[in-house]
């Protein structure tokens, strides 16, 4: 019996163009994400050029994803990968959004940058083992 509401050959055929129009929408934020990363690693230098709150910031920006690596697999697995995916992305380009108007308004410290890099990575925590699962609901078997 198949449960699947769209037919097996209709899958097949169109299953290219949103496996890359999503694929190419997270290489595209991929991309934006790293800018944001550089761009704070550079204003870090050039604002305190102290290797300690550089070390600090990377820490800062790595801790999430290793304490909450090996968990979030096993909750992605559980959730609805989509909806996580989401709210994950959704908690980025909110904390990148305050990022932004705090440089606006010339307010940003070094504790909000750490603040937004812990946000961030969280965020990538989730997002990250989503993405990767979503792949086989995408794509047909034999494509993988």
């Amino acid at each position: 019996m198949n449960f699947n509401p769209i037919s097996s050959e209709k899958f097949q055929a169109n299953w290219k163009p949103r496996f890359f129009t999503i694929f190419g929408g997270q290489a595209l934020s991929l991309f934006g994400s790293s800018l944001v990363q550089f761009a704070l690693v550079w204003y870090l230098t050039q604002q305190t050029g102290s290797a300690t709150i550089l070390a600090t910031a990377t820490l800062v920006a790595m801790l999430p994803q290793i304490i909450l690596g090996p968990f979030v697999g096993a909750l992605v697995d559980r959730w609805n990968r989509r909806l996580v995916m989401m709210v994950a992305d959704g908690l980025i380009a909110l904390a990148t959004l305050v990022l932004a108007g705090l440089f606006w308004f010339d307010l940003v410290q070094v504790w909000h940058i750490y603040a937004i890099l812990l946000v961030r990575s969280t965020g990538g925590a989730f997002h990250w083992p989503a993405m990767q699962a979503s792949t086989s609901l995408m794509v047909p078997k034999e494509q993988l």
